[in-house]
């Protein structure tokens, strides 16, 4: 089975939320999300939901296609002052097999999330999945949606990039 290189960036203290048979699923109490951040994530999880990934109830992870040269855009893309000072955050680079994988376009899923915060529902004409239309060469990234992590998915653990 073809598999897909991956990262991710995740609070350190998720290396120890793998159960005992190695699966990290996250909890919408353990991501903090409420209101209309929950909202869209769960209109992202119901994605997943439809291709028999999941059953809906919990929260994607997030992941990204990228060259490790792009990492540091990335986090700094992705992660708030806020969030890097409030807590220590790693990159697991991923090993994931293709059919457990939710491609999306990062800029076009921003679209749709950004205009959910704002409006609490979601728009979705479906583009945000045309991820074959990315755009790398304008920074657009293919956006990697995860049900899950397995620990065997799991290559290496390094701290983030400089942001600086």
């Amino acid at each position: 089975m073809e598999r897909v290189r991956l990262f991710t960036f995740q609070r350190a203290l998720i290396l120890n939320l793998f159960d005992p048979v190695g699966l990290y699923t996250p909890t919408w109490n353990g991501i903090g999300a409420t209101g209309n951040l929950r909202t869209a994530y769960a209109y992202a999880a119901s994605q997943l939901e439809r291709l028999n990934l999941t059953d809906g109830a919990s929260p994607p992870v997030w992941a990204y296609e990228a060259r490790p040269e792009q990492l540091a855009d990335l986090a700094h893309m992705l992660l708030s002052e806020v969030e890097l000072q409030s807590n220590e955050y790693v990159t697991l680079e991923l090993s994931v097999p293709e059919p457990q994988i939710l491609r999306s376009s990062y800029d076009l899923w921003c679209d749709l999330f950004f205009e959910c915060l704002e409006n609490g529902e979601v728009v979705d004409d479906g583009t945000w999945l045309d991820w074959q239309q990315v755009g790398r060469d304008d920074g657009d990234t293919v956006q990697a949606i995860l049900a899950h992590l397995r620990r065997d998915w799991v290559g290496s653990v390094s701290p983030l990039p400089d942001l600086a």
